[in-house]
């Protein structure tokens, strides 16, 4: 009987001890990920709209670029009373801010005072809400991203739209929900004893990788 001569041994041990954690590269880890936060939701919603936009407005040509559309963002709005926004849908406004900016599109600020508002105790300022202080009254715009939220049990809904200014139609629109926590909850407006945080995470995997992924393994 021909013998064969032994395997060498540490080549073997480290395959035992290696495979659980490439199987586990392939396969995934299991983990639930994070739930989204604001600035991942106000980020994949803009995604979400540019996508729409290019096709319906025929963006992609030198002669019809991003930058030539003047975009003014508003506030979200809570959905039962349209006068009415809270800190974390002014947040989320600044974010579209940052990432309309970002994808190359000519953002307006419209809250541009007239003149820098210098304050001895705060510091100096050229961005206000104050009517008599702006700058200009009215806005020039091709599109205006509006939009809602609606505070739930389960988290805060947006929605977003833009709408084309010479004529008022609605040319694109999106849609997401930023989990609720207790930070979530302040911010909305809730009162503290209203919200319990719980215990597991209510996010849906499946639903944030398909929503939230390709959008981050771009930009991040």
């Amino acid at each position: 009987m021909k013998r064969f001569p032994p395997l060498p041994l540490l080549p073997l041990v480290l395959a035992a001890l290696l495979s659980p954690m490439l199987m586990g590269a392939l396969c995934g880890s299991g983990k639930t990920p994070p739930p989204p936060q604001y600035p991942d939701v106000a980020m994949a919603m803009a995604a979400d709209l540019d996508r729409q936009l290019g096709p319906r407005l025929g963006m992609g040509t030198a002669n019809n670029s991003r930058g030539l559309y003047w975009l003014v963002i508003t506030t979200p709005a809570d959905l039962n009373n349209l006068e009415k926004a809270s800190p974390l849908s002014r947040l989320v406004g600044q974010e579209l801010y940052a990432a309309f900016v970002g994808l190359g599109y000519n953002v307006q600020e419209i809250r541009k005072a007239s003149d820098i508002i210098f304050n001895r105790s705060q510091g100096e300022f050229i961005l206000t809400r104050d009517t008599r202080a702006l700058a200009t009254k009215r806005a020039t715009a091709t599109l205006v991203l509006a939009g809602t939220y609606s505070v739930t049990p389960g988290g805060v809904r947006f929605n977003l739209e833009v709408i084309d200014a010479r004529n008022n139609n609605i040319i694109a629109a999106s849609s997401r929900t930023l989990p609720m926590d207790a930070t979530v909850g302040a911010m909305a407006g809730m009162s503290p004893t209203a919200f319990v945080a719980p215990t597991v995470s209510t996010t849906d995997p499946a639903s944030f990788e398909r929503e939230m992924t390709p959008y981050m393994s771009r930009h991040w």
